[in-house]
């Protein structure tokens, strides 16, 4: 398993509902260090980027995603996330369905259509804090792709959840957030 000891933020991915995605990448000038090891910034620029929201919502999220996030900031000596309302779609579908949980496995089960979620190969994580420029500029790009095609499946999967009474919707009109 990954662990902030021995792992680094690449990118992050953030969609609003029914809004564009756009993604914080390490590669950006601004979050860019000569230490590869050095994620400060973009972590700390993570949780700021999250704490502007009523409501996160993400997969595995909460076991994974906010923990790795807030041991980076840690790391660099800031602080972590503030609490806010969170919905960690995979334990919410834990809960309700006896069937597989990842989030590519509950799209199939209940979703038809739309944006498939991809995979990325191990070498291209790797790649994308290699040495080559060209392989780390390639890999990054797919990573991000990757990365905002999850969100865009996230929210749709999210959605089909809510209508089906996996999530219980926060609004008080029954509206998805």
């Amino acid at each position: 398993h990954l662990k902030a000891n021995v792992g680094r933020i690449l990118c992050c991915s953030f969609k609003p509902m029914g809004q564009p995605q756009y993604t914080f990448s390490a590669l950006e000038p601004k979050f860019k260090k000569a230490d590869v090891y050095n994620d400060g910034d973009l972590a700390l620029a993570i949780i700021e980027e999250l704490e502007k929201y009523d409501i996160i919502v993400g997969w595995n999220s909460k076991a994974f995603d906010g923990k790795f996030i807030n041991a980076r900031s840690l790391r660099a000596g800031s602080r972590t996330k503030d609490k806010q309302y969170h919905v960690d779609g995979m334990w919410s579908w834990r809960a309700k369905a006896a069937a597989w949980s990842g989030l590519a496995a509950v799209q199939q089960f209940i979703a038809s259509g739309g944006q498939e979620k991809t995979s990325i190969r191990w070498e291209q994580w790797m790649r994308a804090i290699g040495w080559d420029k060209t392989l780390r500029e390639a890999a990054m790009a797919e990573i991000i792709d990757h990365c905002e095609r999850d969100v865009i499946v996230l929210e749709e999967v999210y959605k089909l959840m809510v209508n089906a009474n996996v999530v219980r919707s926060i609004r008080m009109d029954g509206g998805v957030l």
